[in-house]
């Protein structure tokens, strides 16, 4: 595909660095097939228990 130019004169700096942004991203996509790699995580567990039902009183101290 041959390169293809934009012109951004007059656009505002902080745009113009968005706009190379989202093109660097789509270039990126683009030659990994549109594959995300995604890693598990592994998310923090409370050992005391899980305390069900939540009220308004576990949240907020105005609900007396």
């Amino acid at each position: 595909m041959a390169e293809r130019q934009i012109n951004l004169e007059g656009v505002p700096e902080l745009i113009v660095r968005a706009i190379e942004s989202m093109a660097q991203t789509a270039r990126r996509r683009a030659t990994n097939g549109g594959q995300k790699q995604r890693s598990r995580v592994e998310l923090p567990v409370w050992h005391l228990g899980i305390k069900e039902p939540l009220k308004r009183e576990d949240y907020y101290d105005d609900s007396n």
